[in-house]
């Protein structure tokens, strides 16, 4: 991971800070009131390496101003860093000067424009090479969202999943479906040439079809049932029995009969009525069933709608459940991997203290000491007093010395320890919260999934209803005649018996009669009249118009088992879809420290997904202003380890968060906080060291 540092910054004529210079450590905290010109320090890092301030602006006003806020000009603006990129330091600088020409013949001068200025390491440098330097050292756009805990979020959404969806890495739709097994293996196939998306709008296509078809369906029922009604077979049988009358009159007439022709018309006659009687008792029995399938037809269709309801709110509660059981395997993690923090932290110990080397003494004063190394004798009193006490000085020093090295080194110990004591409690305490809102989370979504399973079963009793009361229904149907069957009707069949009986009496009495030749013409006449209305009557025959009403009902039915194969290719389609964004969105959230998640879709009233990205803490979008910080940095730090690559982060108004809440991050931090104090605070942490200066 290529890692950039920033050492040091100093500014000069930069906006409201005249001379200013700080020195950054590992972590670096700079307080100070408002308007104080924390934030400026940020706009001019940026301002130095990119032209803008620190949230992207590449048009500011970075010129100081005067009492009247004014800018005031013959000023030169400058701003120089030392940063550290991959242990290498550099020296950047960049002055900003203002251009100004005398006008001719007058002693005014006019601005030209300001002209920027750059150096790397002292060396001046042309402005397209600082700026490939800076480029080949940091992308922009990369510094922007890993030194800013704002610049993410505050891309359009688009962009943010965009960049999201780069944890993910490359997998195909087909490799995903085969990572749930079977549920997705009818989906497979087409998902190998086609995106979800347009396999959707695929079957969304041939289901507006087949509706279209279901929606002319019962018109044409309609339309032919009206055939029931408009063909009038008992006008024809009457039409018919005229005919015949007359015919007969005719045969008659050519037979010369007269009693005998009166009795035959008299039975003819009663024959036309009885047909009339028989024909309105055929069409009463032939409306009951066509009522009969009509209704049931309308109960089927009720309980098919109901049944598909059923199934696609069951499908919404399978889904929550999953995702459910997918948030609660993931708080089971957490807390088992809190709890072993936990025991490890609390397993973890203090060095025992080594012994303090044991005291050596100086060496005991001789009398060898007190001779004169030259000569051999006795050194001279005053000498040898000085000697001597000299020797019990060092001597007294040495003890003296020995005494409070040891004693610094058990106090050094004693605070050490303390410092460990204290710092391992805080982490065992901050590892319990975190472990208990896991262990919380575990069974908030254990209480999800109990709730939405009973949920499920009610709803699966309620489909079970639903498919057993279709059965039944689709029977009823099958059972119900498409013809009258007037067999079973008393009446009908008394009717019909006297007609045979009469028509068989009129055939008889007709045998009897001889024809004669002067009507011949008019007799065959009647008799080519007389079938064709028999012709009629047999097209006419209702049983052709029932059968053709029970094909459309049956092509009704076909249609809507093609409408709901189709749904059901949309509906698991729309749950590969939800799989899918399930999956990426599980990859992504465990990037983010486990309280910062993004929620990628949204489930529509049409059970239809919807692209968004929003980011949540603890499942929450309405953030407070420190969980808004605090979701950044996570964002930072998953980002970083993206782009691979560690920058300063600057935490602007981190007042907003208290100490125990900043998360642990991988970079230099330097948090700009809002204080009382009137001049600029800079407290610089290198290792255990802390540097506080006023600037």
């Amino acid at each position: 991971m290529k890692s950039i540092k920033l050492r040091s910054i100093k500014i000069e004529n930069f906006k409201g800070a005249k001379e200013r210079t700080i020195e950054f450590g590992e972590n670096t905290k700079i307080c100070g009131a408002n308007a104080t010109g924390k934030t400026t320090i940020f706009d001019a890092f940026t301002w130095l390496l990119f032209g803008k301030d620190s949230i992207g602006n590449a048009k500011f006003d970075i010129r100081p101003l005067d009492k009247d806020g004014k800018m005031i000009d013959n000023l030169e603006i400058s701003v120089e860093a030392v940063i550290s990129a991959d242990n290498e330091e550099y020296m950047l600088k960049k002055v900003q000067k203002q251009k100004w020409v005398k006008k001719r013949g007058t002693n005014a001068t006019e601005f030209q424009g300001n002209v920027n200025e750059f150096e790397i390491n002292g060396y001046p440098k042309s402005e397209k090479d600082f700026k490939q330097f800076i480029s080949d050292m940091i992308d922009e756009k990369i510094f922007n969202l890993v030194t800013n805990p704002v610049a993410f979020t505050s891309l359009p959404w688009k962009e943010q999943r965009e960049i999201l969806i780069k944890f993910v890495g490359e997998s195909s739709d087909v490799q995903i479906a085969e990572e749930y097994g079977e549920r997705f293996l009818k989906l497979i196939p087409e998902l190998k040439s086609e995106k979800a998306d347009s396999i959707i709008k695929k079957y969304a296509k041939s289901k507006n079809t087949l509706n279209k078809e279901m929606i002319e369906i019962p018109a044409r029922i309609d339309e032919v049932s009206k055939q029931l009604e408009s063909v009038d077979i008992g006008s024809l049988e009457v039409e018919k029995v005229a005919k015949e009358v007359a015919l007969k009159k005719v045969e008659d007439d050519l037979a010369g009969g007269t009693e005998k022709t009166e009795e035959i018309n008299a039975k003819r006659e009663r024959v036309m009525n009885l047909k009339f009687n028989i024909s309105d008792i055929s069409n009463k029995e032939a409306e009951i069933l066509m009522e009969k399938r009509r209704n049931a037809v309308s109960e089927c269709n009720e309980v098919e709608e109901k049944l598909l309801n059923y199934k696609k709110q069951a499908d919404s509660i399978t889904f929550d459940i999953e995702s459910a059981f997918r948030q609660k395997e993931r708080a089971e993690k957490d807390r088992d991997k809190f709890a072993d923090e936990w025991r490890r932290e609390k397993s973890s110990a203090f060095l025992e203290m080594k012994p303090f080397p044991e005291y050596t003494p100086l060496p005991e004063l001789t009398e060898d000491d007190l001779v004169c190394p030259t000569c051999g004798q006795t050194l001279p009193k005053e000498v040898r007093e000085k000697r001597i006490s000299d020797y019990e000085e060092r001597k007294k020093n040495n003890e003296e010395c020995y005494q409070k090295k040891k004693a610094e080194y058990e106090e050094q110990y004693r605070e050490d320890k303390e410092k460990f004591e204290k710092n391992r409690a805080d982490k065992l305490k901050l590892i319990t919260e975190k472990g208990q809102k896991a262990a919380d989370d575990v069974r908030t979504y254990q209480k999800i999934i109990n709730d939405k399973q009973q949920e499920l079963e009610s709803v699966n009793a309620e489909i079970a209803k639903c498919e057993e009361t279709l059965k039944e229904k689709k029977e009823t149907i099958d059972s119900i005649p498409t013809v009258a069957d007037m067999s079973k009707n008393e009446e009908y069949q008394k009717i019909s018996e006297q007609i045979l009986v009469l028509e068989d009496e009129i055939e008889e009495m007709s045998k009897e009669t001889v024809g004669k030749t002067e009507l011949e013409a008019k007799r065959e006449v009647l008799r080519d009249e007389i079938s064709d209305i028999v012709a009629k009557i047999k097209s006419a025959d209702d049983t052709k118009v029932r059968d053709r009403i029970a094909e459309l009902e049956a092509e009704k039915t076909e249609v809507g088992q093609k409408i709901a194969e189709q749904e059901q290719m949309i509906d698991l389609t729309e749950e590969f879809i939800r799989a899918k964004m399930n999956r990426i969105s599980s990859v992504i959230n465990e990037r983010f420290g486990g309280r910062v998640t993004f929620k990628l879709f949204e489930v529509q009233i049409n059970s239809g997904i919807r692209e968004t990205c929003e980011c949540q803490w603890d499942g929450r979008t309405n953030m407070s202003n420190g969980e808004s910080i605090v979701a950044g940095m996570y964002i930072c730090k998953a980002l970083s380890e993206l782009y691979e690559v560690s920058c300063p982060l600057f935490v602007d108004n981190s007042e907003a968060v208290s100490d125990g809440r900043f998360p642990d991050m991988d970079c230099q931090v330097i948090k700009l906080f809002v204080s009382n104090d009137k001049e600029l605070k800079v407290e610089a942490q290198h290792g255990d060291t802390k540097i506080r200066k006023a600037i």
